[in-house]
């Protein structure tokens, strides 16, 4: 009876011992046969700018919202990537409602006025589901604990690592819940389904499943799963929007049709100087010139690697100066910074100048247009993404006025 029950204990620890490695690290392949990707390379160069994000409840409804379109095509763009999310009330919240059921969602009659709006100025559309926590939580930093039972603690379980947030950290009496995760997944994959119904109705060209979820990209087998049910419903092509710096992190890019990048790419101050005093004075394009030159390098090699097409689904830094060095950052993060509308344009002209013409490269969609527009003479003092109005508007409608660079498979 002794040996027996050591021997139980054994397994359980094993078995969550297991569970947590598989999480984190990664579940093994799914061995399901994968249905076959697209041919993403016949799609062409997509000169695109990413619009209407978070999707507010009436937003696209708004007479503000058609203004909007209209001044984003003025830009020359040709694609328009309708971006918009349910919300998760925290980062461990299992429950979430999109659509007609999400109380701040865009409804579906909205989302498919926007496209409207996009087919009447001529625009390709990319749609672009995501997920936002209402507590602040970056939606990369998504998970789920529960206490440890007293049998796990009996088998030497006393807690977990959690590597998600803006440090590591070791949670004590906590170990991952599968059971909420397994909750969470399905809450999940019927989103994703959802609009990619509505995409297939509509006839959208492109369908982007979910953007940076840094915490969920390890479990393989769930998302193949996703990507297969999201293809039963969905005939056009499908991406994911990896955060800049996992490119090579993800084990399923290949039941995809191409990859989608966050590139924020951020550019290092010169060795010896920090950050803080790099971000004093504007930064040269020919600091940036020199910083995505490796960037390509490295994204060429991925290209090749996977067979496929890279786009940047995001990328983009506010005028705000040193907005090269972190930009990711939101333009209320350094309100010690003044506005510097040349090192936002210097940051456009340079992934321009550095991918435009790249085989392997698909374009850009940059970040963001808001549904509803501020006034073009409030440019000078707006502290965002937006080009509207600013000097980086000039220098999109330069690039998207040239003729579409080709992009041919290796």
């Amino acid at each position: 009876m002794l040996r027996s029950n050591i021997t139980t204990l054994t397994r359980i620890r094993i078995a969550l011992q297991l569970a947590m490695l598989s999480f984190f690290v990664g579940t093994a392949p799914s061995t399901a046969t994968a249905q076959p990707a697209h041919d993403a390379w016949s799609t062409g160069f997509i000169k695109g700018v990413t619009w209407g994000w978070v999707g507010q409840r009436g937003e696209y409804a708004d007479p503000a919202a058609a203004e909007s379109m209209q001044r984003l095509k003025e830009t020359n763009a040709e694609w328009v990537c309708i971006a918009f999310a349910a919300t998760m009330p925290t980062y461990d919240t299992v429950e979430f409602r999109w659509g007609d059921d999400g109380p701040t969602t865009v409804s579906d009659d909205e989302l498919r006025h926007a496209i409207r709006l996009a087919r009447d100025n001529g625009l390709k559309v990319i749609l672009k589901p995501t997920i936002n926590c209402a507590d602040g939580t970056w939606r990369a930093w998504i998970r789920f604990f529960r206490p440890v039972t007293d049998e796990e603690r009996t088998a030497g379980i006393t807690g977990v690592d959690d590597p998600w947030g803006d440090a590591p950290v070791r949670r004590e009496g906590m170990v991952i819940d599968d059971a909420k995760w397994a909750t969470w997944w399905g809450n999940f994959s019927g989103f994703l389904t959802h609009y990619a119904e509505l995409a297939e109705e509509q006839d959208v060209e492109l369908l982007c499943l979910g953007c940076e979820m840094n915490s969920t990209e390890a479990d393989e087998t769930r998302w193949r799963e996703a990507i297969a049910s999201v293809r039963s419903k969905y005939q056009g092509l499908i991406t994911y929007n990896a955060n800049h710096g996992r490119e090579r992190q993800l084990p399923w890019w290949d039941a995809l049709d191409f990859i989608s990048i966050s590139a924020y790419y951020e550019v290092p101050p010169p060795e010896g100087t920090t950050i803080l005093e790099a971000a004093k004075s504007t930064t040269s394009k020919t600091e940036m010139l020199a910083r995505f030159a490796g960037i390509k390098a490295e994204l060429a090699a991925l290209s090749a690697e996977h067979k496929k097409p890279i786009f940047f689904i995001e990328t983009g830094v506010t005028n705000v100066r040193g907005c090269a060095r972190y930009p990711w950052s939101h333009p209320d993060a350094h309100p010690e910074s003044p506005l510097d509308e040349a090192e936002q344009a210097n940051y456009y002209a340079a992934q321009l100048e550095t991918f435009w013409g790249e085989p392997w490269f698909m374009g850009f969609a940059w970040w963001d247009w808001p549904a509803r527009l501020y006034d073009a003479e409030d440019a000078s003092e707006n502290r965002g993404f937006c080009i509207h109005g600013k000097q980086a508007e000039e220098v999109v409608r330069e690039w998207y006025a040239k003729p579409n660079p080709a992009i041919a498979a290796p």
